[in-house]
């Protein structure tokens, strides 16, 4: 990295401190407080400026630019919001305590079990490089919940990644930061599921699927051996494939 950049990087972060003051925690769009600095990167999420009543700044993309007035939301409109907030949030964060996992109870977990790790979230820089979010959001997991032997669960990137109650979990299975998984699901062995998957109640995860990122998957869905879900479903039943489809309903009397 050169000096030029390292300097534009210096005079950015020393902007942002003043521009931020008393503003010294970050937050998703989704879960707005006040006090703290968010970001918008696309269309997408523009909607939520309409709700949110939070005393905070907020950080658009030029490409939004929405005809939006609050007295308490401020907005930061720059080129690159991913780059702009990761550098507050990672210099905002960079020495603060990680966030303690929270455990239910009677809950099974094997003493190989990975509960508190970064997931992976890179942000380009504008000369290229990448830049590792500090995460700093929690790892909750409810009652009942059994994980087996080598799973690792990533803590969330600022809200929490949640495991609900009943969950069964096998050995080898990956969860990505920011997944929500639903109460009485099942993972066998070896899945994967990447980063802000939200998975409904009663489903069943098959051995070596793999369920790419920002995916839901409804309620009574069964993911079948080695399936690659790369887009949403909506409609219960068991799904095959790479990439996953439709197969045939659940039948009534489906049991793990």
């Amino acid at each position: 990295m050169s000096i030029e950049i390292v300097k534009q990087e210096e005079l950015m972060l020393e902007y942002l401190l003043k521009k931020f003051n008393g503003y010294n925690h970050t937050c998703s769009i989704t879960n707005v407080k006040d006090g703290c600095v968010s970001f918008i990167r696309n269309k997408k999420y523009e909607s939520f400026l309409e709700m949110i009543e939070n005393d905070c700044w907020i950080i658009i993309s030029k490409k939004i630019n929405p005809f939006y007035k609050s007295n308490k939301v401020k907005l930061l409109v720059v080129d690159d919001p991913d780059y702009i907030f990761t550098l507050y949030h990672n210099e905002i964060n960079r020495n603060k305590t990680k966030s303690e996992v929270v455990i239910g109870e009677n809950c099974k977990i094997h003493s190989t079990v990975i509960l508190d790790v970064d997931g992976l979230k890179v942000v380009n820089t504008p000369d290229g490089r990448k830049i590792q979010f500090i995460h700093t959001g929690k790892v909750e997991i409810g009652n009942n919940v059994e994980i087996g032997p080598y799973t690792i669960i990533h803590r969330g990137t600022l809200d929490s990644t949640i495991i609900k109650n009943g969950v069964k979990i096998g050995a080898h299975n990956n969860i990505g930061h920011n997944n929500v998984i639903g109460e009485n699901t099942v993972f066998a062995v070896g899945a994967i599921t990447n980063g802000s998957v939200q998975i409904g109640n009663n489903c069943w995860i098959g051995s070596g699927s793999l369920i790419r990122n920002g995916i839901s998957i409804c309620a009574n869905s069964v993911i079948g051996l080695g399936a690659v879900v790369v887009k949403d479903i909506k409609t219960p039943g068991i799904y095959m494939g790479n990439p996953a489809k439709f197969f045939k309903p659940k039948p009534k009397e489906w049991n793990f």
